[in-house]
């Protein structure tokens, strides 16, 4: 986990990682045509391994999910409740598409939920690849919905599938459109190795 780094190495992989946010906030914002607010970053620690979320009853969560392959393996998570969709939705399709039921809206939309995540891991995976000097990609990113009840289960699922494990997550804060998605990355424990072999 984190505590492995000493104090300089937390520093380059604090950096590593709110670069590659801030790339990622960049396309979120040319994508919503809004201003976004980067919130904080939260590491995890052995104490609380993994984000914890609040059971919103029925409702149900949007999980947009991206492989890493190549020389680095992980996973990232883009985390949308049901009103954030309909917002970012709403703000960035025209009202014909998202007022729609019919098969072909109901694949727009998903399809442009996808994309955002995409342009976002992009941005992200771009910084690791260049910082590390490792060849990583993005896979076609994939949508699960899920009840609110059930993220907490399904986050643990995800992380079990690797081995040893990281995870941060950073909060984003529309100005306008008042939304505030998690983006959740999951690495095996070579992420720690390859900062330790840069410091």
């Amino acid at each position: 986990m984190l505590d492995k780094l000493n104090e300089n190495e937390l520093e380059v992989a604090s950096k590593l990682v709110f670069d590659g946010m801030s790339m990622a906030k960049k396309s979120m914002e040319q994508i919503l045509q809004s201003p976004i607010k980067m919130e904080k970053i939260d590491w995890s620690n052995e104490d609380v391994p993994l984000p914890k979320y609040q059971d919103s009853g029925d409702q149900s969560v949007h999980v947009i999910r991206t492989n890493l392959i190549g020389e680095l393996k992980g996973t990232s998570h883009l985390i949308f409740s049901e009103d954030e969709v309909t917002k970012v939705l709403r703000a960035c399709l025209p009202s014909s598409i998202v007022d729609s039921d019919t098969p072909e809206s109901k694949m727009m939309k998903m399809g442009f939920l996808t994309e955002m995540d995409n342009m976002m891991a992009a941005a992200v995976i771009t910084e690791f690849s260049n910082f590390l000097g490792l060849e990583i990609y993005g896979h076609v990113p994939s949508l699960e919905v899920v009840k609110a009840s059930d993220l907490n289960t399904f986050i643990e699922k995800e992380v079990g599938a690797l081995d040893a494990i990281v995870h941060f997550k950073a909060l984003f804060h529309g100005q306008e459109l008042d939304i505030s998605p998690d983006f959740i990355w999951i690495f095996q424990e070579e992420f720690v190795d390859k900062i330790k072999d840069l410091v």
